[in-house]
């Protein structure tokens, strides 16, 4: 029963549209590329969450948001994240992802991430593939198991974390499943200019 509750909600939790090869087709919890950040929240919500910024450029601007402290109660996810451009006064995302934990639990999270990445593609006509694995933190021990699905003018990455002891112990972040929907414009600047 618990499992076919769980591929019950693995399946419904990333709502896409039929044969959606368009990146503003694709939500997370009902939030899309392209929505105004201001249809969900408010300037003093925002100011309620966990603002991200980027050692080497302030072009974007992102806010995570936990489930506890959202007003907005998420179905899916225990975190999102949303971007938008700095100077966007509209705050028109550019990226959202969503969040779901998988403490110590790697072999799990790679299990929902393959799942995910079948149903994805099964709504997709035209992408490109890349699957990957990197490292992260400065001590390069955190490790990223990434799947990449390329569409027109973005791209959606499905990929677990498997961080550290150190940062698991240091600052409490738990091994996750990340869905990310990303205009191509944000992946190029965190490729190129954010770090």
């Amino acid at each position: 029963m618990k499992r076919l509750l769980l591929i019950f909600i693995l399946t419904f939790s990333f709502q896409i549209l039929t044969k959606a090869d368009d990146i503003r087709d694709f939500e997370i919890e009902g939030m899309s590329i392209g929505d105004s950040i201001l249809k969900y929240y408010n300037r003093e919500d925002l100011n309620k969450f966990y603002k991200i910024s980027y050692p080497n450029s302030d072009k974007y601007i992102g806010y995570e948001i936990p489930n506890q402290l959202s007003k907005i109660k998420f179905e899916n996810y225990e975190s999102i994240t949303l971007h938008f451009k700095k100077n966007d006064t509209s705050m028109r995302v550019v990226a959202v992802s969503g969040i779901i934990l998988y403490p110590n639990n790697l072999t799990k999270c790679l299990r929902a991430r393959d799942l995910r990445v079948n149903e994805i593609k099964k709504s997709l006509t035209k992408y490109t593939e890349e699957k990957y694995e990197t490292t992260f933190g400065e001590d390069k021990i955190s490790r990223g198991y990434m799947h990449d699905l390329i569409i027109d003018e973005g791209s959606i990455r499905i990929s677990c974390t498997n961080w550290s002891e150190e940062v698991t112990k240091n600052k409490e972040w738990e091994d996750d499943l990340n869905i990310a929907i990303d205009t191509k414009n944000f992946i190029f600047w965190v490729d190129n200019k954010a770090y």
